[in-house]
């Protein structure tokens, strides 16, 4: 067995998998299937979106994958073991036995139940890596970060505050042609700017929890409130007065309606900050203390609302270039602390700041 950490020839990373092992190669990968184990070789460097090391335990395999891929990994599962190396410039660095977290497959045969094609795989091992092993395997590119001049219009003009932070956040995303889009009602100017920024770019009107497109919104039972948002799992939707300019927004999904802190333009813009923490690809969660969350946020800039009501009350959010943090507060569970950020190095000076429970900074 070869040892943890240690650096060997790609040929004797590929001979841990037998005798006459088979051989494929892919996109930053390579997989040796053999009577011993499966070996998978993934090429040090950051690919967020390709096989890669996600973070210190982790990595990740996503398609377009060898076609082989799916029956060794299953068999793996059942009958061998699964080792995993890193291919640097001087050689594989040995991660030892990785354990298969989670995959998805795509389809599934009707007849016999099996599973259809992998399309992706969270692949973790034991210890973790240093900092300095871990900027070896998956070295950051420092990357132009949008910065946090939209806080300087927050007191005084929430839309176009709105408007400055999503452009800047979202700034990698193409706006599609796409046809205008109509209520079936008179809607406050607030909500009718947020659908103008989004342009068509879906992802835009949220994945965790969403603001409804204009053309799907409705009155509620009890009209004239309608319902512009919902919560990812129907646990609340959200709704408001379409006929004031900048009506107060009400949560029903409890025992009786509860009315958000800030009005619709606040509500938005603390919207986009909560999917811009769920959403991104790169982030971080912990578990926090009050005083363990008062140090953290030192460095940080609060934004200047109240706080928020979901997904905890209270829920607060900081923001530096490029990231954005929200906190929010769930009684006995504690504080849930959580970072995001579409540039990975925009949280590599958070790596040490706190003993996270995930994060790929």
């Amino acid at each position: 067995m070869i040892e943890g950490w240690s650096v060997v020839p790609e040929r004797v990373a590929v001979d841990a998998a037998g005798p006459d092992a088979e051989v494929v190669h892919g996109d930053g990968i390579t997989l040796a299937y053999g009577a011993d184990a499966l070996v998978v070789i993934v090429d040090a460097g950051d690919r967020p979106h390709g096989n890669a090391v996600d973070n210190a335990n982790t990595l990740m395999l996503r398609e377009p994958l060898p076609s082989e891929t799916t029956q060794w990994i299953n068999s793996t599962n059942k009958s061998k073991p699964l080792l995993g190396f890193v291919k640097m410039a001087d050689g594989c660095l040995a991660l030892g036995e990785l354990y298969q977290a989670t995959s998805t497959y795509r389809g599934m045969n009707p007849f016999t139940g099996e599973q259809g094609t992998l399309t992706s795989a969270t692949l973790t091992w034991g210890d973790r890596f240093s900092p300095e092993l871990l900027d070896k395997v998956r070295p950051t590119p420092t990357l132009p970060v949008p910065g946090i001049d939209w806080l300087d219009d927050v007191p005084q003009d929430l839309t176009r505050a709105l408007r400055s932070f999503l452009t800047a956040w979202y700034a990698d995303v193409p706006v599609p042609p796409a046809a205008p889009q109509r209520a079936a009602m008179k809607l406050p100017a607030p909500l009718l700017a947020f659908h103008d920024i989004v342009a068509g770019r879906e992802e835009l009107l949220g994945r965790q929890d969403f603001i409804e497109p204009l053309d799907e919104i409705e009155y509620a039972e009890d009209a004239p409130l309608v319902v512009f948002a919902a919560e990812n799992q129907g646990v609340w939707v959200a709704l408001i007065d379409p006929t004031d300019d900048d009506p107060i927004v009400w949560y029903d999904g409890g025992p009786q309606r509860l009315r958000e802190r800030e009005r619709l333009s606040g509500f938005l813009l603390q919207f986009a900050l909560n999917e811009a923490v769920s959403t991104s690809p790169f982030g971080g969660f912990a578990t926090v203390t009050p005083e363990v969350l008062d140090r953290f946020v030192e460095d940080l800039v609060p934004v200047p609302l109240q706080p928020m009501r979901v997904p905890g009350d209270p829920t607060r959010h900081w923001v530096a270039p490029g990231l954005v943090a929200m906190a929010a507060d769930y009684g006995d569970s504690g504080i849930w602390l959580s970072v995001g950020s579409r540039q990975r190095s925009a949280l590599r000076p958070l790596r040490t700041r706190l003993d996270w429970e995930r994060f790929n900074g």
